[in-house]
């Protein structure tokens, strides 16, 4: 044997020679030939879990778990070898060694539980956005990942995508000069929201593992007013508008700003407050501090309808339209010292420099292009059977974490109704204790208790 070198390494030169990859857990290794495929379970399979099944189908779909009964049949009909299930922590103690990596597309505030188990039993993980329900959980999932070096994907699919390159590409040309102010806007929520707890209490459907769905949350009587999606809405289950969407329309800033964790988040506006549920309508502000890399900004968010004033180079764009010079529905808007970029949509699809005038110049001249996605679910596919490295995924737990501790940390700010400072060392809010059970949420310990994972 060559000296420093184990029988384990020995075994993996052997099996990569001979066209095989690893795959280890806590459980095992498992070593398998290309062509052979990653056993999935897929966790949440109705709603936007429905998204996730051809890729891990793609693969080797083994399991199938939902609060639902309903989705579980559905989708079980066409994959009638996966094993079924309604509570979570049943598929993993049962099918540990029978799965490599898991899909992950239950209400927020279940995403940490389920991907900090897939995780810390090294198996690859991805999670719907966003990451986590709280400060704590996302960069707790940072550094698991970061320790068991398991491949890992956010649900933010736009990261992938060719738009959101030309903003990174367009910004940290300098194309904009030093940009001081940005401002990000959608048309969520799309559920209601500023409602008080309802008070009556209507049979749980049959179908309905109702333990399952509260989770780690206080347990609550049933209610349709949390079902099948309207979760989003409430304290205990969702992160609001700017949970859902802050990590698709916010993604293009937090990438092409290179952004650190911001010093402070403070509500601008809030309309409908209510105690148990994010308001009608609210716009935050973050502070970020100069680094090496660019001076400092501040970011705002808008959502529930409002939106920042149409800057004037839209209004006397002349070139275009008169119907077009308004702002769309969702997007975002650079303000650098050289000019404005309108960046249209969730999704960063159709960026562009206004006014029109200025865009068809820089077109003669653009900044190089950076380097393609083979795929959303593709890169985490590619990291999950080792032909790629285990961060080969771009919007990876340790890049999604610190930008979900950013949207969260303005959840915090709402909730209490102030200016918070941030000290991302301690993961506290300065001169502000009240903060701590909102930055790390207590469980339910006796659904699922982390200290015992």
């Amino acid at each position: 044997m060559a000296s420093g070198m184990t029988r384990r390494d020995l075994l993996k030169t052997a099996a990569i020679s001979a066209g095989v990859v690893i795959l280890s857990d806590s459980f095992s290794v498992r070593s398998y030939a290309q062509n052979q495929k990653v056993r999935f379970a897929n966790i949440a399979v109705g709603g936007r879990g429905e998204g996730h099944i051809g890729a891990a189908a793609g693969q080797n779909l083994v399991a199938i778990c939902d609060t639902r009964q309903s989705a579980v049949d559905k989708v079980g009909k066409d994959h009638p070898d996966a094993k079924k299930y309604s509570d979570w922590r049943k598929l993993f103690d049962e099918m540990g060694r029978e799965i490599d990596a898991v899909f992950c597309a239950t209400p927020d505030h279940t995403h940490f539980p389920v991907a900090y188990t897939a995780i810390m039993m090294g198996k690859h993980c991805y999670c719907e956005k966003p990451l986590t329900h709280s400060i704590w959980e996302a960069r707790t999932l940072a550094e698991a990942t970061k320790k068991k070096k398991v491949a890992t994907q956010m649900g933010n699919q736009g990261h992938a995508g060719g738009g959101i390159r030309r903003v990174v590409e367009w910004v940290q040309a300098g194309v904009l000069g030093e940009i001081k102010e940005i401002h990000t806007w959608t048309n969520r929520p799309v559920w209601p929201q500023s409602l008080d707890r309802p008070t009556d209490t209507p049979a749980c459907p049959p179908e309905l593992n109702w333990e399952c769905f509260i989770g780690v949350a206080p347990m609550r009587p049933y209610h349709p007013c949390y079902q099948p999606f309207n979760w989003r809405g409430w304290y205990d289950f969702g992160c609001g508008a700017i949970g859902d969407m802050g990590c698709h329309t916010w993604d293009c800033v937090w990438w092409s700003m290179e952004c650190e964790a911001p010093i402070s988040a403070e509500p601008v506006k809030v309309v409908g407050r209510k105690p148990e549920t994010f308001p009608k309508q609210m716009v935050v502000r973050w502070d970020f501090a100069k680094t090496a890399k660019r001076p400092g900004f501040v970011a705002y968010w808008y959502e529930g309808g409002l939106k920042p004033d149409v800057p004037e180079e839209l209004k006397n764009d002349t070139e275009i339209e008169e119907k077009k010079r308004v702002l769309p529905d969702s997007g975002n808007l650079f303000i650098g010292t050289k000019g404005k970029l309108l960046v249209e949509g969730d999704y960063a699809d159709s960026p562009r420099l206004i006014p029109t005038k200025w865009m068809n110049e820089f077109k003669k001249n653009m900044p190089p292009r950076l380097e393609g996605s083979p795929g959303h679910h593709e890169e985490f596919i590619l990291a999950c059977r080792g032909e790629k490295p285990w961060d080969f995924p771009k919007s990876n737990f340790t890049y999604a974490g610190p930008l979900v501790e950013a949207m969260n940390l303005a959840n915090v700010a709402v909730r209490l109704d102030k200016k918070l400072k941030w000290d991302p060392k301690t993961m506290k809010c300065p001169g502000t204790p009240q903060a701590d059970v909102l930055i790390k949420r207590p469980y339910r310990k006796e659904f699922w208790d982390v200290t015992k994972v």
